[in-house]
């Protein structure tokens, strides 16, 4: 029997579709260890089936490992990358349930990335380019039931297209740029691998201009003058003084000397609601009141969108439009007493007129909440969900009244001034709280002359600072002002230069190894770093998007320029490739740097590794065998400072998803007591000799032992077996399994 097949990007989205469009109920069947769903609409048999994101990716047909690298065909992902495996049970469900499929629909989420994946799938599983396309931007029923019914006859050719041309041309630079670098260094003797991109490439570039301009930075002095009154602080009207000498002078002569007031100004002035988010925003905002990074909000937000709580979250739109029913998101949203009294109050209203922004998106609007009860949401996914919400309500808020106030002294002679802000009407504050972060300063009321007492004259020592440095937010806002990448991509973008070495700290500093790779690329080759290279092909991939372009003449242009710059790169291989080695080795050893040794006072303590895992040890061994453990999960950074009951250097240890934990690397540091009485028991029960305990999970005995942490019981079978016990009797680490040897078959040949 024949039957429809849809296909969805993920199993989540699949079962939404699925009970969405069902007449009769949803039955789960299996194809091997995955899932798929039947169900009955209007005596019709649909199979909605998921793949798991791309199913299919770009790679080298040669094994040539050389460059330029221009053959390259699609391939299923788990043949391209083993940890990609998990795909091959969805490959094989997808080309079972294809064979017999007389009609295909599209389901995949309406982007870029999601008209590719489908068109791969369309292509190379089920032998045809094109299918019908269900278009939706939330996984509600509604919306879901609307796509179905309404699906479009086609797939979106110019989506599927610009798609495909997008990852030909990801593939083209990422491959050819990293295959350069690594042979570059290879040739100077040496192996690593180094890697760039079409777009990492030029986000590097404009971020090593940024640190080369804070490194070269001279501060300059210059001084303020504070006046402290009974009723606030005033400073003198010249912010900087640049001249001490001058600066005393004025000191000199109003040190004592009593203010008159001679002008206030009150000033009211309306402050507009905020625009709808779109991504970028949401991962501004996120970061700004939450500290999580882009990366995490995007994927917070996808999670919400699957559980059909928000809506699309890859959306550049800041603009609401009235077709998506503001009241019936209101009343659904009503239902929840989180948020009953803002939306009752915004369903008074008799119109409701968001405060769009002058973005816009083709495929999806702004993020949104759909108005369906959310359930089990805790911790950053509730922040997400929460910020949403009630940016969703502020837009339809009225403007907030603030009032800025300025008080201008007179003391002797010199002019004085103080400002202030406070909010008179709250407006759509009330809706957005409380993410309205805003600094209240009131002044008292004045009149002219005034007498104010002057209570202080302080002299304040300053100096010029840096440019500031970009954070994981900021540098977002920054691509998509440069035209850097897509509303997808760009937390990814960031958090990949982080991985290769090249930036560090959340207040982005790039390496010397980052450095070094730009100053390298723009001696030899600028243009792979080119941001009008870049923001070219970005042009060309729209005009391609709106069929203006083909896919074919681009992809040609873009071998066309790599042969250029490629072949200007070859003839200077080995001076790159020496640049290059010199940097990697520097930045190795900066990282393992932890400060000098305390116990030869000659030596540097570096971080080292060996099969038992990481430890810091002196530079000078074996003069000095002064070493010390470190704990095996974490990411070590010496913060450059000393502990200040010991002496010794300070690391810090980062965990994903905890704070960073502060600890002196010196074991006996008097910081590091054991408060515990019960602890502090058995600590001098071992010391005496009286405390015997035998380890239980190989029966060796347990010693008393000491890390960065503090004292605990540990194996004396260490490394065999890996036990250890907290002084307090909690187990912080059991033993591994030793891997069982497979049994020889002693079958005849």
């Amino acid at each position: 029997m024949s039957y429809k097949l849809i296909i969805s990007e993920k199993p989540s989205a699949a079962r939404k579709i699925a009970e969405a469009i069902a007449e009769k109920g949803v039955k789960t069947l299996k194809a091997g260890d995955v899932s798929y769903l039947e169900i009955e609409r209007k005596g019709e048999k649909i199979l909605v089936a998921p793949a798991v994101g791309h199913l299919f990716g770009l790679a080298q047909k040669s094994k040539n490992w050389t460059y330029p690298v221009f053959d390259t065909e699609w391939q299923p992902t788990f043949k391209i990358s083993k940890n990609a495996g998990y795909a091959k049970k969805y490959y094989n469900m997808l080309k079972k349930l294809s064979k017999d499929a007389d009609q295909f629909i599209v389901a995949t989420d309406l982007d870029i990335e999601g008209e590719t994946i489908a068109f791969t799938i369309l292509k190379n599983i089920c032998k045809t380019t094109d299918a019908k396309r269900m278009e939706f931007s939330t996984l509600t029923k509604g919306d879901l039931i609307n796509a179905y019914d309404n699906a479009k006859p086609h797939i979106n050719f110019g989506l599927a297209n610009a798609g495909v041309t997008r990852h030909t041309l990801d593939f083209y630079f990422g491959i050819n740029i990293s295959r350069a670098l690594t042979i570059a260094v290879k040739t100077a003797g040496t192996y690593k691998v180094l890697s760039a991109g079409r777009v990492q490439g030029p986000a590097l570039a404009f971020l090593a201009k940024r640190e080369k301009e804070i490194k070269a930075f001279k501060s300059t002095p210059f001084w303020q003058i504070e006046m402290l009154t009974p009723k606030f602080t005033a400073m003198y009207e010249n912010d900087k003084i640049l001249d001490k000498k001058d600066a005393e002078k004025i000191v000199s002569e109003t040190t004592g000397k009593d203010a008159k007031v001679i002008e206030q100004i009150n000033k009211n002035y309306k402050q507009k609601p905020p625009t709808p988010f779109n991504l970028t925003d949401l991962q501004v905002e996120a970061h700004k009141l939450f500290s999580i990074v882009p990366r995490d909000t995007q994927q917070i937000a996808q999670k919400l969108y699957e559980a059909a709580v928000i809506s699309y979250p890859r959306t550049s739109s800041q603009q609401l439009s009235e077709k998506l029913g503001f009241r019936e998101i209101l009343e659904k949203l009503s239902r929840n007493k989180e948020y009953t009294d803002k939306a009752k109050h915004l369903l008074s209203l008799a119109k409701l007129t968001p405060n769009n922004g002058k973005k816009t998106d083709d495929a999806h609007p702004p993020i949104h909440p759909t108005g369906e009860m959310p359930k089990g949401l805790a911790g950053r996914d509730k922040k997400i969900y929460d910020l949403i919400v009630k940016r969703f309500f502020a837009t339809f808020g009225t403007p907030a009244t603030r009032q800025s106030s300025k008080i201008v002294l007179d003391v002797n002679t010199h002019k004085f001034q103080t400002e202030g802000k406070r909010t008179i009407e709250n407006g759509w504050f009330d809706l957005y709280e409380p993410y309205v972060k805003l600094e209240e300063i009131t002044l008292p009321q004045m009149t002219d002359n005034e007498i104010v007492e002057n209570k202080k004259i302080t002299l304040l020592d300053k100096e010029t600072k840096p440019p500031n440095r970009y954070n994981e937010s900021s540098i977002i806002k920054e691509l998509e002002k440069r035209n850097l990448g897509t509303k997808a991509t760009r937390a990814e973008i960031i958090n990949n230069l982080y991985k290769r070495n090249y930036l560090m700290e959340k207040r982005i500093e790039v390496t010397d190894l980052g450095l070094t790779v730009i100053d390298t690329l723009e001696k030899y080759c600028p243009e792979i770093i080119s941001e009008d290279l870049t923001r070219s092909f970005e042009k060309h991939m729209k005009n391609i998007e709106h069929e203006k372009e083909s896919s074919d003449d681009i992809i040609n242009k873009a071998e066309k320029e790599l042969t250029v710059i490629l072949k200007k790169y070859k003839e200077n291989e080995k001076e790159i490739g020496t640049s290059l080695v010199k940097a990697t080795r520097e930045t190795q050893n900066e990282e393992s740097t932890i400060g000098p040794c305390k116990n030869c006072d000659e030596g540097t303590l570096m971080m080292k590794r060996s099969k038992f895992g990481r430890f810091i040890a002196c530079d000078k061994y074996p003069d000095c065998k002064s070493t010390y453990s470190l704990p095996k999960n974490g990411m070590i950074k010496s913060l450059k400072k000393e502990c200040e009951q010991c002496g010794f250097p300070l690391i810090s240890i980062i965990n994903k998803g905890k704070k960073p934990q502060q600890l002196c690397i010196n074991p006996k540091c008097p910081s590091k007591k054991v408060e515990d009485e019960k602890a502090q028991e058995k600590i001098d029960e071992l010391n005496n000799g009286t405390l015997v305990k035998n380890c239980p999970k190989c029966k060796s005995k347990l010693i008393l032992r000491s890390s960065i942490y503090g004292k605990f019981l540990g194996c004396s079978g260490y490394p065999k077996c890996k036990y250890t016990e907290r002084l307090d009797g909690k187990v912080t680490a059991k033993k591994y399994p030793t891997k069982k040897k497979k049994a020889v078959s002693k079958k005849k040949k």
